[in-house]
């Protein structure tokens, strides 16, 4: 088995590397004069189970993908498995109006023309694995963030919408504490007011648990709002770290920890998400 890394996933190939004792292709990376990107796999894979690793955040990491995906296929390997730590352009997985693209179609498409199976991390939406003609699974994490949170002494779980109390809730079992999600009221077209659940804050730990960072605005506000409160410490997790416009910088001034797991690679990635997706691997690759 062979594991051909992109330029944003370096971290999970090579743990996953480490797991399956397998071997890291290397890839040749370079731009044309005109900055086309040109991409080279070093290794032979023929007859081999491949796994591509790799995140489609940006314009240039779904180039990149799917030029790998085609450079794996010519070579034809008994199995290309995409690995998507990260599932960019998911936000768009259905039309809200008339004209626009569904963008987590077109690319899930896409991948289908190449891989035998497609596994991703916390899909902003699920409604994206029903593009999918091969097998696509969306993986949980929640037993990573439980054992990194589970001797920090956490009185409460908050999620800081309604979308994301369900992991909140499973958060809260795992670590036999109470969960709760913020409300927020509409005030006007432009202003949102958030309101805490009635609790006692004061001198209290808080984890707020969201499935990504982008902005940030979301997080800054709900740990304002909870010191204000008389919060002790505030813990800010979120499975993918997006962190736009430098908003970490921000966020770090409002919490006494920022972390997020490794499926965008950042200084607040001490959660890997390499054993989940081992695991899934196991049941569906012969290893």
């Amino acid at each position: 088995m062979y594991i051909v890394p992109s330029s944003t996933a370096y971290n999970v190939s090579r743990k996953l590397a480490s797991i399956f004792s397998c071997n890291v292709s290397g890839v040749v990376r370079k731009r044309f004069p005109d900055n086309e990107m040109y991409l080279k796999i070093i290794d032979d894979v023929h007859g081999e189970d491949v796994l591509l690793v790799g995140n489609t955040r940006s314009d240039s990491d779904i180039i990149e993908y799917l030029l790998l995906l085609d450079a794996i296929k010519e070579e034809d390997p008994k199995s290309i498995t995409a690995i998507i730590p990260f599932f960019g352009y998911a936000r768009q997985h259905m039309r809200y109006n008339n004209g626009e693209p569904v963008s987590s179609k077109v690319f899930t498409k896409a991948i289908n023309q190449y891989a035998d199976r497609i596994i991703t991390v916390e899909l902003h939406d699920e409604q994206t694995l029903d593009y999918s003609d091969v097998q696509f699974e969306n993986i949980k994490i929640i037993n990573p963030v439980y054992n990194y949170f589970k001797n920090k002494n956490i009185d409460f779980v908050m999620s800081p919408d309604d979308g994301g109390y369900e992991r909140a809730k499973i958060m809260g079992n795992k670590l036999g504490i109470p969960a709760y999600y913020i409300d927020k009221k509409r005030i006007d077209s432009t202003t949102v007011k958030m309101i805490l659940p009635e609790e006692d804050y004061e001198n209290k730990n808080v984890l707020i648990l969201d499935d990504i960072i982008s902005t940030g605005g979301t997080i800054i506000k709900a740990s304002n709002l909870i010191r204000e409160h008389g919060a002790r410490n505030i813990y800010a997790c979120a499975i993918h770290g997006v962190f736009a416009n430098n908003s970490n910088e921000k966020i770090e001034r409002y919490v006494n920890e920022l972390t997020v797991t490794d499926t965008i690679e950042t200084k607040y990635s001490n959660i890997t998400v390499s054993e989940e997706i081992a695991a899934s691997l196991k049941s569906k690759i012969s290893i």
